[in-house]
């Protein structure tokens, strides 16, 4: 999510002032006001304050009172941050745009964790792979020792075109290989089109990995009704012989839906730790001082019909790397994947 939402925020205004307009007014910048914007706007759009157990009104009940106009913009950002906690929402977070404030994270992992120290693509290129060919800084490939084919996606940010084009190649290298690790342990997001095309590249079944429906409307159960959606065997060219998934607390977004996917083939062994648990498409939306917030509309949910917001996808074996491990440049959960692969 981090490195596909900072890409977001540069298209966020656009977003925004679109919204503003199909809004019809502009309401006046006062801290009351943006305050009464943004609770609304989670009022109406947010999805998951079911799942999550969140009772939205009582929160208004207790910050609402905490609001004055005479009020600092620190301050304000300060209730803001406190109204927006009780989510624990890798999805939704304030980006204020002035006075030199940080990006406030709902999430309790990402506001306590801002730099990954489990995995470095780094460390593989010098220590285990120096042949590793990069397509660009999120997207990697090369064979390991032993004949075993290596794969990294650290977001889906591109169109399917794009990897449409550029996993033909990958699978013609790899296809001689006894097996194959497809690595997403820092995977930021992206698109879950893309999701779904990839899986289907490492797909021998068509099975149903995700149900999903977004809020419509402005009641709390006002809701598309659910659509689901299918891995398919890709047409073309596709790797199925024995696959190592790796995933860890920094797998976000499309790279949760992708290991859904990924999950449901049984030639797939799904290693690492759990993954961030946030699954849903997010809207920005501004406020009258025009600071930005971020809200996730989506009701996602895996194949038994199961909402893992907020808990993740557990791995079939776990395997968690050190700070002092990368540090001293192991890759200990690489290593174990190979050893499964012989």
């Amino acid at each position: 999510m981090k490195n596909i939402l900072t890409i977001l925020f540069g298209v966020a205004i656009l977003i925004a002032s679109c919204q503003k307009a199909l809004i019809g007014h502009v309401a006046k910048n006062t801290p009351v006001t943006n305050f009464e914007e943004m609770w609304t706007g989670y009022q109406h759009w947010y999805g998951m304050f079911a799942v999550r157990n969140v009772n939205w009104d009582s929160l208004y009940t207790v910050y609402r009172p905490m609001v004055n106009d005479e009020m600092t913009n620190q301050q304000l950002y300060e209730v803001l941050g406190k109204l927006i906690t009780p989510l624990n929402d890798i999805h939704a977070f304030l980006q204020p745009t002035t006075d030199g404030l940080p990006r406030f994270e709902s999430s309790d992992f990402f506001r306590n964790n801002k730099v990954q120290k489990d995995f470095s693509i780094d460390v593989i290129r010098k220590n285990y792979l120096p042949s590793l060919v990069s397509i660009d800084t999120n997207f990697h490939y090369g064979i390991l020792p032993g004949n075993i084919g290596y794969l990294h996606f650290g977001e889906f940010g591109m169109p399917v075109s794009f990897y449409e084009n550029q996993l033909k190649k990958v699978l013609d290298f790899v296809k001689d290989t006894k097996g194959l690790i497809i690595d997403i342990r820092n995977h930021g997001g992206g698109d879950d089109q893309v999701s779904r095309y990839i899986a289907g590249l490492f797909a021998s079944e068509r099975k149903l990995f995700m149900m999903v429906r977004k809020r419509n409307g402005i009641a709390p159960d006002d809701f598309t009704p659910t659509e689901n959606w299918y891995v398919d065997p890709s047409a073309g060219d596709r790797y199925v012989k024995q696959i190592v998934l790796l995933t860890t607390r920094w797998t976000a977004s499309a790279g949760e839906t992708y290991t859904w996917a990924m999950n449901t083939q049984s030639n797939v062994l799904h290693m690492g730790d759990t993954t961030a648990g946030g699954f849903t498409d997010v809207i920005s939306r501004e406020l009258p001082n025009s600071w930005l917030y971020f809200v996730g509309v989506g009701d996602f949910r895996n194949a038994a019909g199961i909402s893992e917001e907020g808990i993740g996808v557990a791995p079939k074996i776990y395997s968690i790397n050190s700070s002092k491990d990368i540090e001293a440049g192991q890759d200990k959960v690489l290593e174990a994947a190979m050893e499964k692969l012989k």
